[in-house]
């Protein structure tokens, strides 16, 4: 899928080296949000990462897609729609990050946008929800430009990094959707 500055395909066991060096060169501010950052410790981790993630494409279970700039094919992140499994409340969680040295470029709006038109019009899901820590304001400013609603927070939903963290809950309905 091609968006004007960024393009989305799935990873590819050659971008294993690729996205490792994001991961690496953007650790500390993954970190502090995503419960995986740790445990990756090379380009081996992101090559079982990439099998895992095209398994679940495969399985129509969830869809991870490497945010790539158009003008120079490099890997600016990562972006998904999760948790697509059950096909009666055809809902899938959405997720992104963007390497620390690409941010504030609006490639995750772009990608977004091209991520939520695969999943009302491609993959026909009725809803898609975003969960985020309240801190994470970037990633809330990503949300409301594509048009995801508030709809509550989980208090002490989740352990990350050895505490309980509240769960922002956010959401776009097919209804709402605004191509």
């Amino acid at each position: 899928m091609e968006g004007r500055r960024v393009g989305l395909r799935p990873l590819a066991d050659s971008d294993a080296e690729a996205l490792f060096d994001a991961v690496s060169s953007s650790r500390e501010g993954l970190k502090r949000r995503l419960r995986w950052v740790p445990a990756v410790g090379g380009a081996e981790d992101e090559r079982r990462f990439i099998a895992d993630a095209a398994a679940r494409a495969a399985a129509r279970t969830a869809v991870v897609w490497g945010i790539f700039e158009n003008r120079t094919g490099r890997l600016a992140g990562v972006i998904s729609l999760v948790g697509m499994e059950d096909a009666e409340r055809a809902q899938g969680r959405f997720g992104a990050w963007v390497r620390t040295d690409r941010q504030d470029r609006g490639f995750a709006v772009e990608a977004g946008r091209l991520a939520i038109e695969f999943a009302f019009r491609r993959a026909g899901l009725h809803r898609v929800h975003a969960r985020l820590d309240p801190a994470n304001r970037p990633f809330r400013k990503v949300l409301k430009k594509l048009g995801l609603r508030y709809e509550g927070c989980l208090r002490s939903d989740r352990r990350l990094n050895g505490r309980w963290v509240d769960q922002e809950c956010w959401g776009l309905l097919r209804s709402e959707w605004k191509p």
